[in-house]
């Protein structure tokens, strides 16, 4: 039974899935929710999958994102339309590698030396993010639900923000450990939200949707092995957190239908140092979703017309 909740969960077809998002047993107001993982500059694909979701007229009624997939998560919910997604793109194909980690050698030197506990500033990540004008200050003034997960430095839980100053949040569920600041929250001290919650689906499920799609940033699987130090503690810490997803996602697929959107192979063993190919994640995501939803649509139709044969 395990086995095939989770090939049913890996592949993201249901039997009860049409292209507006919504359940064929369902009410056409269940709420759907989208789940946008962490993953660094691979969150490039997102863009991607976003384009192809609103072009196909399947929209949020909730978004939940944790690190890359919180930006991405709060711009999604102050632009929700074709343009916007757009703009999100030209953002993303915007962005150099020394905007998001500038090599300041007074901070790397206090990082390594142990003076400090991160080896870059937030500050650019902040100017991006007031670069993105995501339309609102505060999380609860999204205009669509959001909340951001980050998590607990000193207790490894995850902490799901849904009220306060949506930059510092971000920041909060952006911080890489060791590499940027942990941000202190209402007394406590949080850092990224991949660490405890890499794809909040439970979270999510707080608000009690009847359908959640997932937008990873790794493959589940590779087929080639890491060419340098980086992308091979990448790979560790997706392995790592792997276990606890796959097992969050198979158990929400008991309660609610759960849609995990594939990755494209351009996003595997990639440095979170490397930007230059940020134009070819979002083209071949968008490529590959777009077909994603379209055969998960003919096979829900095909699944519906074989009901009525006698």
């Amino acid at each position: 039974m395990v086995n095939e909740k989770s090939e049913e969960v890996r592949s993201g077809v249901r039997s009860d899935v049409r292209s507006d998002g919504r359940s064929d047993s369902g009410s056409s107001l269940a709420p759907t929710a989208f789940v946008l993982t962490g993953g660094g500059n691979l969150g490039a694909v997102q863009v991607g999958m976003l384009q192809a979701l609103l072009e196909h007229g399947i929209v949020p009624d909730l978004v939940v994102g944790t690190s890359i997939g919180a930006l991405n998560g709060a711009f999604l919910s102050g632009h929700a339309h074709q343009s916007g997604i757009m703009a999100l793109r030209e953002l993303w194909e915007s962005v150099r590698r020394e905007d998001v980690f500038p090599m300041h050698a007074g901070s790397l030197t206090r990082g390594l030396l142990g003076h400090q506990p991160y080896l870059f500033d937030s500050l650019g990540v902040r100017a991006l993010l007031l670069r993105a004008d995501l339309g609102f200050s505060r999380l609860e003034d999204a205009p669509i639900p959001l909340a951001v997960v980050a998590t607990d430095l000193h207790t490894g839980d995850a902490v799901v923000l849904k009220e306060g100053d949506v930059i510092q949040a971000v920041l909060a569920s952006s911080a890489i450990p060791g590499v940027f600041p942990p941000v202190a929250w209402e007394g406590r001290t949080l850092l990224d939200g991949g660490v405890s919650a890499n794809a909040p689906v439970t979270q999510a499920e707080e608000w009690d949707p009847a359908h959640v799609y997932v937008l990873p940033t790794t493959p589940e699987e590779t087929h080639q092995p890491p060419t340098n130090a980086i992308v091979m503690m990448q790979r560790a810490l997706a392995l790592a957190t792997g276990s606890a997803t796959r097992q969050a996602l198979i158990e929400a697929s008991e309660r609610r239908a759960v849609h995990v959107l594939p990755v494209p192979k351009a996003a595997e063993h990639l440095s979170i140092f490397d930007f230059k190919v940020t134009r070819r994640l979002i083209e071949e995501s968008y490529v590959l979703a777009a077909a994603w939803i379209s055969g998960a649509a003919e096979e829900a139709q095909s699944a519906s017309a074989r009901q009525w044969v006698v």
